[in-house]
């Protein structure tokens, strides 16, 4: 019985060490990834991030974090994923929605701006590059839903962070965003 609980105790004790040297380990690898990102070495930083998630899945900042290198990275498809996972993990967490706001507008403004479709338009001759690009109905859809999502998310943003500094410059951006929602969706129906 005495051995029982020594071995038991002891392995408690190497379990919670380890646990502490991880959450250690995300921290610095946390610190290591912002001071990264500040210089502008996004793809180390992301790196960093991911290996931090290795260590500790269970750390919503550390996916934060990553949400954010990956906006700078213009990888909008795996912000969205990391964020997901900050809101599974802490849902009261008001930055995350303010961010998933950012990443619906850069994807509509993605749309508007024709990005997808000059990169295939860039392997044809360059005169053909000088053409505008046209927006479909599903392309103004789209940027419909991604204007709307951003509006509820910095909704979400502003509700849960009620003295946020920026609440005029946000609410301002809901506004603006409400405008180009009424102007795309208009767009939508001249076209049907």
């Amino acid at each position: 019985m005495h051995k029982s609980l020594l071995i038991f105790g002891i392995m408690f004790i190497m379990l919670f060490c380890t646990a502490c040297v991880n959450r250690f380990a995300v921290q610095e690898l946390n610190n290591n990834a912002k001071e990264l990102l500040a210089a502008g070495k996004i793809d180390a930083a992301i790196a960093r991030l991911e290996s931090s998630i290795d260590l500790d899945e269970s750390v919503y900042e550390t996916h934060y974090n990553l949400a954010v290198a990956y906006i700078q990275a213009k990888e909008y498809d795996k912000a969205l994923k990391s964020l997901e996972k900050v809101k599974e993990l802490n849902p009261e967490f008001a930055d995350l929605y303010h961010s998933i706001a950012v990443v619906n507008e850069e994807l509509a403004y993605k749309i508007i701006s024709g990005e997808d479709k000059k990169k295939e338009v860039s392997d044809k001759d360059k005169e053909d590059e000088q053409e505008e690009v046209k927006l479909s109905d599903d392309d103004k859809v789209k940027i419909c839903e991604y204007l709307s999502n951003a509006v509820d998310n910095y909704n979400k943003y502003l509700t849960k962070k009620a003295n946020a500094e920026d609440k005029d410059k946000v609410n301002e951006k809901i506004d603006s965003l409400n405008e180009q929602i009424k102007k795309y969706s208009k767009l939508e129906e001249k076209a049907e």
